[in-house]
């Protein structure tokens, strides 16, 4: 029988290559993605090891619901894999008010994988969370004003959700160290695909990524090495060997700010009490 995995953000670019890999390893891949019209098309693309589901993670009743779905239909997870997200976005609000870099890269990815934990533990599973090394531009921890536009850049915003997004799940790999699934993190490296050019940039600096930019499946190996990695570490990343840009994957320490605990415990209770959830 095959491994079941979630890609989210599966219908194009780094989501869409770690899917068609994870098909060729035997993996039945659930499709999760915000756009119906995109979503088919990559199913269609992939085949029959593969099912779209929609969903958009800047709203908590379509994240609800979509793990409603897969406590009903899958109720073993082998494997999921937070890749969808937004970079560089200027700056807009979801339904909730959150800025919404800071409400889909993190937030809703938080939801996604504490609401799917219970299905990750019944077949001792494994979360892969896409990562940045940007998280080593983001100065300082501040949970004050993540939604404010004001001292907004989309490149600032975009930094933060990568150090938080990789603080959580340093944290959360503590807080569940008594059940049986592991957690990590993968950055991808700067790819050629229309997510990961920069937004609102001058033609200099556009042209410069233009440069470095590396293939699909170059930016797709980092995961793949994440996912196949019996004990991947929780507290760094896998990410291209030569500055995070090119090379085979290797594993790399995190921003330090990820490794202050009180930081930590700050961000997680933080993020309980905005979710209004309580795991004790």
């Amino acid at each position: 029988m095959s491994k079941i995995a979630i890609v989210t953000g599966a219908n194009r670019g780094i989501g869409l290559e770690v899917s068609r890999q994870l098909i060729k390893e035997d993996y039945f891949v659930i499709l999760a993605c915000r756009s119906e019209e995109k979503g088919k098309l990559a199913e269609e693309y992939l085949g029959s090891q593969s099912r779209f589901v929609q969903l958009d993670l800047s709203k908590p009743e379509d994240i609800s619901n979509f793990i409603d779905f897969m406590k009903g239909e899958y109720p073993k997870i082998d494997l999921l894999y937070n890749n969808a997200g937004l970079i560089y976005n200027k700056f807009e609000l979801t339904s909730e008010g959150f800025e919404s870099m800071i409400g889909v890269n993190y937030f809703g990815a938080v939801r996604l994988s504490l609401g799917l934990l219970e299905n990750l533990e019944t077949s001792h599973g494994k979360i892969v969370q896409i990562t940045s090394l940007a998280m080593y531009l983001a100065r300082k921890f501040d949970t004050e004003d993540l939604h404010s536009e004001q001292n907004f850049t989309p490149a600032s915003r975009y930094n933060l959700t990568n150090l938080l997004r990789s603080m959580f799940i340093v944290e959360l790999a503590e807080k569940t160290s008594d059940l049986s699934i592991k957690l990590t993190l993968a950055h991808p490296g700067i790819t050629n695909s229309s997510s990961s050019r920069p937004f609102g940039r001058t033609a200099s600096v556009n042209s410069y990524y233009k440069r470095i930019w590396t293939d699909i499946s170059t930016g797709a190996a980092p995961i793949l090495k994440a996912v196949s990695d019996t004990n991947p570490p929780s507290d760094k990343t896998y990410a291209p060997k030569i500055f995070g840009v090119y090379g085979d994957p290797s594993i790399k320490k995190l921003s330090k700010l990820a490794y202050q605990k009180n930081y930590r415990e700050e961000l997680w209770d933080f993020t309980l009490e905005v979710l209004n959830l309580n795991l004790n």
